[in-house]
């Protein structure tokens, strides 16, 4: 989440996991609150570069809409639309921005000259991104 854009400036949000060795029953209000702010910082993201517009399709735009929901089942659905949305976003913002605002993470060092693969895309702050 190293963008200024989301709003998180030391950690991610632990709408995935709480704490580790935290009892569910205290973990689950953390992560269920957590899934809603970040989805309302997604929600804004309509006015940014790139922009990103959950409102523009029903079943986004109910991320807005409803809260995290109690069941389990539920909110893994929730959970996993929120996920698409951000790698979508993110998709965009590095077509968008290059290695100027993010940055390439899991690429093996490669023998041979051969092209980089890489694994993981993301956007990061200039203090997070290699020299």
């Amino acid at each position: 989440m190293g963008v200024p854009e989301l709003g998180y400036d030391d950690k991610r949000p632990p709408y995935k996991r709480a704490s580790k060795g935290m009892p569910a029953a205290v973990a689950w209000p953390i992560r269920t609150a957590a899934c809603d702010k970040l989805i309302g910082r997604v929600g804004q993201l309509a006015g940014f570069e790139p922009p990103v517009d959950i409102t523009s399709h029903p079943e986004t735009k109910r991320l807005l809409d409803e809260p995290s929901p109690a069941r389990w089942r539920d909110y893994k659905l929730r959970e996993d639309l929120l996920d698409a949305v951000i790698c979508a976003w993110t998709a965009a913002y590095w077509h968008r921005h290059g290695l100027e605002r993010t940055q390439v993470l899991g690429v093996p060092e490669r023998p041979n000259d051969d092209p980089l693969i890489a694994t993981i895309i993301a956007p990061a702050r200039p203090e997070q991104r290699p020299a």
